[in-house]
């Protein structure tokens, strides 16, 4: 991948530009590629694309996360947002999650070849781990970019969350707060701000959709898939 692109990037995200950064970058994004021909993690391959609707759209986050938190990125796929935003924001602990084999089997590859520490990824449901003592009510922010509609997001994510901690959905123009006042309220958490952006190569807004969590998440949640999905909250 082209530095230029790179950094077009990291400046449109007000970031400063380091050769560490682009190294780093560079070394994930032609991983990604390379892998990418024989699996398939990702539609978007061109550079530019890459560099507006993947690197771009994942560093717009770095700001709204606190210093040395722990952040599960639920849904990772290729790596978007989280191993992109360790990239820029190597002070956090990172954990990506995924349910397909393939996205995990590559995420781990490419947390090897770029050598960070506090950074793991791991094959699973977000329901599940929900359930699971070792990572309820665990993480500083849970993060989570397209993955499905945000009153089943927030059932799926708060969970993970700590009394206190953030999660932040990645949306499009439709931030759907008005269709999840009720399912905040159930899940002990409050809306505290809404981010609205727009990428430079697309004319569809976006938005950052921050959620703190009060308090400990109700037993009853998260329901399983299948519940959660027929009898939504």
């Amino acid at each position: 991948m082209q530095d230029r692109m790179i950094e077009e990037a990291l400046a449109r995200s007000d970031l400063e530009v380091s050769q560490e950064v682009l190294r780093l970058t560079r070394l994930f994004i032609e991983h990604l590629k390379n892998v990418n021909e024989k699996t398939n993690l990702t539609a978007i391959t061109d550079d530019e694309s890459i560099g507006t609707r993947h690197l771009q759209d994942s560093w717009i986050l770095y700001r709204y996360i606190p210093e040395q938190a722990s952040v599960i990125d639920i849904g990772s796929g290729a790596g978007f947002p989280g191993l992109a935003l360790k990239i820029v924001r190597p002070d956090l602990d990172i954990t990506l999650l995924d349910s397909v084999k393939k996205k995990v089997d590559f995420l781990r590859s490419a947390l090897n070849l770029l050598a960070f520490d506090r950074a793991c990824a791991i094959q699973g449901r977000a329901e599940e781990l929900g359930r699971d003592p070792a990572y309820r009510d665990h993480f500083d922010v849970a993060v989570a970019r397209a993955v499905t509609a945000l009153p089943a997001l927030l059932e799926l994510s708060l969970p993970l969350v700590r009394p206190g901690g953030l999660f932040i959905a990645m949306k499009g123009q439709d931030d759907e707060i008005s269709e999840s006042e009720r399912v905040l309220g159930l899940l002990k958490g409050k809306l505290k701000d809404v981010v609205r952006y727009q990428l430079p190569d697309t004319d569809q807004p976006r938005s950052l959709v921050i959620i703190q969590k009060l308090e400990r998440t109700p037993s009853r949640y998260p329901r399983r898939m299948a519940v959660i999905k027929k009898n939504p909250l």
